[in-house]
């Protein structure tokens, strides 16, 4: 357990927040047959994917949300290599979703895929319950971005919201992969006022 006095530990990181699209929806149809192995496996099968390239990336799998991870990369990460492993990613997700989880539903979801929210800054290191944790704003805007996506898109899968000192700090060029300015209102962020990001849209 982290104590009062010790000494405070800042990290500086790239933080990661994806999210799978309908997986409410999917988990609900797969309750009614009384089968949630096909949901199960996938999550499992994502897990073994970023465990493994966790290893040549240098990144950590910080976190499951419940339908999505939170993944925390070196500050020294490059661009190129965090989009290309989005869109990895990505394409390794919908394969798994089309072969293991399609089949089993009698009607697939309007909307299928991941959405990705990218934020990066400093975050604090701690101990708590034998376990190492973070806390920082970082996180929290990570996790603002990638809910937002929807908010003005009928289209959110596979798109990525960046914040502006993220995209700036990784050096990806405005016009690269179809990005575009965009703005949202973040929860209980900047007393909701609107939040200028950049989006891009992962080719896979």
């Amino acid at each position: 357990m982290t104590e009062p006095h010790e000494e405070l530990r800042i990290r500086q990181k790239i933080v990661v927040v994806f999210d799978i699209c309908s997986s409410s929806n999917i988990l609900e149809e797969l309750i009614v047959r009384q089968d949630l192995r096909p949901m199960r496996d996938v999550l499992i099968e994502l897990k073994k994917f970023l465990q493994e390239k966790s290893e040549r990336l240098k990144f950590n799998v910080y976190k499951f949300i419940g339908d999505g991870w939170i993944i925390l990369f070196p500050p020294d990460t490059s661009g190129i290599d965090l989009i290309n492993f989005l869109e990895e990613l990505s394409r390794f997700f919908a394969k798994k979703l089309e072969r293991m989880v399609i089949p089993h539903l009698e009607q697939s979801p309007p909307i299928l895929g991941l959405t990705f929210g990218v934020d990066s800054g400093p975050l604090v290191q701690l101990t708590m319950m034998g376990k190492r944790e973070y806390v920082g704003r970082p996180i929290n805007i990570a996790s603002r971005l990638q809910s937002a996506i929807k908010d003005k898109d009928d289209n959110p899968a596979y798109k990525v919201l960046f914040s502006k000192p993220a995209f700036n700090q990784l050096r990806l060029a405005r016009d690269y992969r179809k990005t575009r300015p965009a703005t949202r209102t973040l929860r209980n962020i900047r007393n909701g006022e609107r939040y200028a990001c950049m989006k891009v849209r992962l080719k896979i």
